[in-house]
């Protein structure tokens, strides 16, 4: 602290002295007035003093520059100056401005963006020491998916991770005197998950391992959030009692303001063994740990490894060819999947802010010719070199200073932009479009970054006049020469293999959004609203309850204005589906010991009829499908077509596989359209299956309607309706199908939407990167351009001889830039659809997209070069 305060003393006594800088050099000259009089007194006259004591301007010089503040000072004039000049050029400062604004601008709402999501720490401290365990074997589980057999033998055995703690994810209807019933993601966790984390409530107790028995009260904690936005933060609300699934629970803490492990959670409740599906079939379990100290994740697969060995050896009908792992829970929570994606948004703002810069360095280059004869007198006044790349250096940190404020605002106003396309979709939670001390920083970096990158080129280039030659020829040699024409023309080059970068992602990311949004849903998606529901087992115990409820449901739906009619589904269009396995009768399976799987449905009797979807063959469901009579199932043509190519499928049976009760045999009825449900892949056409409702009912569903007005009004009337029938079932996700079909192509459409902004901003760049230099070149070979014309050269030759000169930079950059976006694309892989990251329709559009915006950018020099009067050009000096 002693250190510091002499510090800062310091620097406010060095303040002082420039303040005092008029009284300071009156003490120099008085100073050095009396040793020159002391010097005559010596000598005898003040001629030989004057001749024996030197210079006095030089002297004086020398006394400043031992003065402590003289670099402040050097500063502070050379940042007057540079206002000066740049006052002088208001059109150059502009657009320079206005080029490295774009590019920080843009740099910093990605930057600020990116760091957001990629900062998710769930609420935890030190969340990388935190662990997941997969493992798969024969029976082909999911290798995320455990059973709690599977967590109480990995418990037992492993050593490297002293804790395992076990959560799976469900869903909770929460309802009290609070609000409205509202529906949450709730995580079932073991009593020990908070001590692995690391994480105490912020109010409460944690859970203990009584509250695991199937006896104990049923506990509850909500997240932060939770408290303060259903309960206003009520600090009386711990022992306080809430409907979870219509089963009372009792409020015993509320975790930390940030606290969402896994991810995004809003309750948390005990996970109890009686709870649970018995069974090592009943894989749904998530198991993580934190490694004990000192432990590398090395030596935990390692032993995870012998652990898996000996299991398998030990139990061969549970664990036969066992196959576990460690891996960091970052890597499966959070948006590790779109790592890349963002990583490759980050390269792709760099490059427009380095193409930016390499157009200011342009600008630069060209306006030295300019400042070359003012540079070269003052070198040839006695000015150093470093104080020439110094005061240079200052002008472009001003400008860059400017564009970064310019950027900032460019930055907020792209922030807005992505919180308010991305409201109407749901966001990780961690997420914040706004800029913290860390933007702010990343954005004073980049401001005065990329002024000393694009400044330092240019600075040193003007520091190694030749001040007799500049002068001569009033400054020409400062871009004339081989050495200036070669570095502008590599900035251009540059420029366009950067550009070539981002216009070839742009155009897959474009090609990509072209096969999603004109693949065909297979569905009439207009004037269709949809809800979801869930209905608790406490309340809806039996199958028979369930029907009952939606049968009522339907009839008060379909009786309202305006509703045409009303359906169930598991999954809507474009929204995935079930696994069912299953195998057919009479065939015989390649492998005994696997059943194949395929997708499935479960719809009410008129989901077709809503979808205005008509069978291809066969017929559709009934009301009396499913509960009596023999069973039904529907086939879509891409089942048909892969396990009965040459026959009718109309009569075939299949039967699905569940556990070890035998079930009955399915009689196919119908075969309808694809429809499209895979969200992952658009493009493709899966196999699915359908069965009634009533055959297999299920608590979670989505109530379709189609209606012959606009369906959105209807929504409050929907929720009416489910209210009058159960008073404490929440009504979540209410959309019509267009939203939730849009809704699940606009990941595609927003990377589009980006990196075609990108794009086409670093297009404009280029261009007027290449306009920059080929009109600066114009102006260079006037003298030649008219010695041309005179000699015979036509006003064609002319702009040939332009325009070949900007081709030639432009295959320069074609040349480097197409190897550079062909390796860089392969980032894209997991965003593009239909499209191979190497396709020769893109690369050839981008080549012809480049090619054509070069060109205009060379027309006007072109024209320009063709209307010299060579009489006057030859009289030019």
């Amino acid at each position: 602290m002693g250190a510091s305060n002499r510090r800062f003393s310091r620097f406010l006594k060095r303040l002082g002295f420039l303040a005092r800088r008029r009284q300071l050099d009156r003490d120099l000259e008085d100073e050095l007035a009396f040793h020159l009089d002391m010097q005559a007194a010596d000598t005898g006259g003040v001629p030989e003093a004057r001749r024996r004591f030197g210079n006095p301007t030089a002297l004086k010089e020398t006394c400043r520059e031992l003065w402590t503040f003289t670099l402040l000072e050097t500063c502070w004039q050379d940042i007057r100056y540079a206002l000066r000049t740049l006052a002088k050029a208001p059109a150059f400062t502009i657009a320079a401005i206005a080029a490295l604004a774009v590019g920080i601008g843009i740099n910093t709402t990605v930057y600020t963006v990116v760091a957001s999501a990629l900062r998710f720490d769930a609420g935890v401290d030190h969340i990388e020491r935190l662990v997941l365990i997969s493992a798969t074997d024969a029976s082909g589980r999911d290798q995320f998916s455990q059973s709690y057999s599977d967590f109480e033998d990995f418990r037992s055995e492993l050593k490297s991770i002293p804790s395992l703690a076990a959560y799976r994810f469900v869903s909770a209807n929460v309802s009290d005197q609070s609000g409205l019933p509202e529906r949450y993601a709730c995580v079932q966790m073991s009593t020990n998950g908070f001590s692995v984390a690391g994480t105490k409530p912020a109010l409460g107790r944690d859970f203990t391992a009584g509250d695991e028995r199937g006896d104990a009260p049923r506990v509850l904690m909500p997240a932060y959030h939770v408290w303060q936005g259903r309960y206003g933060q009520d600090p009386t609300i711990l022992g306080r009692t809430v409907r979870v699934d219509e089963v009372p629970r009792t409020i015993i803490g509320v975790m930390p303001r940030n606290m969402r492990l896994p991810e995004d959670t809003d309750l948390w409740t005990p996970l109890a063994q009686p709870d649970l599906p018995a069974g090592r079939n009943a894989q749904n379990l998530f198991l993580f740990g934190r490694l004990g100290d000192g432990v590398k994740l090395a030596s935990a697969r390692a032993e995870m490894d012998t652990i898996a060995h000996r299991l398998a050896s030990k139990d061969q009908a549970a664990y036969k060819g066992l196959v576990a792992d460690v891996l960091p829970l970052l890597e499966i929570i959070g948006i590790y999947n779109a790592r890349p994606l963002l990583v490759a948004m980050l390269f792709a703002v760099g490059f427009v802010l380095l193409i930016a810069c390499a157009d200011v360095a342009n600008l630069l280059l060209a306006r030295a010719a300019a400042r070359a004869r003012e540079i070269s007198i003052r070198v040839a006044i006695g000015a150093g070199r470093a104080g020439i790349i110094r005061q240079l250096l200052i002008e472009s940190v001003l400008l860059s200073i400017a564009a970064g404020f310019v950027g900032w605002l460019l930055a907020l106003a792209g922030l807005r932009w992505f919180d308010i396309s991305s409201s109407h979709s749901p966001r990780p939670s961690w997420i914040e479009f706004s800029m913290n001390t860390r933007a702010f920083l990343y954005l004073a970096a980049i401001s005065i970054g990329s002024g000393i990158l694009f400044g330092l080129a240019p600075a040193l280039r003007l520091s190694k006049l030749d001040v007799a030659s500049a002068v001569k020829d009033g400054g020409h040699a400062a871009t004339g020469g081989r050495r200036g024409r070669y570095l502008a023309s590599l900035l251009v080059v540059c420029e366009m293999a950067l550009c070539i970068v981002l216009l070839t992602g742009a155009g897959l990311m474009i090609h990509s959004a072209v096969n999603v949004y004109a693949a065909p849903i297979g569905v009439n998606s207009s004037n269709v609203l949809s809800m979801h529901i869930n209905l608790p087992e406490a309340k809806y115990p039996r199958a028979s309850d369930e029907i009952l409820f939606h049968q009522r449901l339907k009839a008060k739906l379909e009786s309202l204005p305006g509703v045409q009619s009303a359906a169930l589904a598991s999954e809507l269009p474009s929204t995935g589906w079930a696994d069912f396995q299953y195998e057919l009768d009479g065939a015989t399976p390649a492998d005994p010991g696997y059943l194949p799987a395929t997708g499935g449905l479960v719809i009410g009797a008129d989901y077709f009829r809503v979808m205005q979807v008509a069978p291809w063959r066969g017929r559709l469901f009934v009301d009396s499908d499913g509960a009596a009579g023999s069973p039904v199932v529907i086939v879509n043509q891409s089942f048909a077509a892969e396990h009965w190519p040459a026959e009718d499928p109309i009569g075939k049976h299949l039967r699905l596989v569940r556990g070890t009760e035998p079930q009955p045999w399915l009689t196919v009825i119908g075969i309808v359209p694809d429809i499209q449900q895979n969200f992952r892949r658009p493009l493709q056409r899966d196999p699915l299956i359908y069965l009634p409702f009533a055959a297999d009912p299920q608590r979670d569903i989505f109530i379709v309607a189609r209606t012959g007005v606009p369906p959105a009004p209807l929504a409050s009337a929907f929720r009416r309706e489910v209210q009058s029938l159960d008073e404490n079932l929440p009504v979540y996700d209410v959309r019509t199908l267009e939203d939730r079909i849009a809704m699940s192509r606009l990941e595609t459409g927003s990377w589009t939407i980006m990196f075609t902004i990108f794009a086409a901003i670093a297009l404009m760049l280029a261009a007027v990167g290449l306009y920059a230099v080929i009109a600066h070149s114009v102006s260079r070979r006037t003298r030649e351009i008219g010695v041309r014309m005179a000699v015979g050269g036509t006003a064609g030759d002319i702009v040939r001889l332009v325009l070949a000169e900007c081709m030639r930079r432009i295959a320069i950059g074609l040349a480097v830039g197409l190897p550079l976006a062909f390796a860089a694309t392969r980032a894209l892989r997991a965003a593009l659809v239909g499209v191979s990251p190497s396709d020769p329709i893109t690369f050839l559009g981008v080549v012809s997209v480049l090619v054509l915006a070069g060109a205009l950018g060379c027309v006007i020099p072109a024209r320009r070069a063709a209307r010299v009067d060579p009489v006057v050009a030859l009289r030019t000096d």
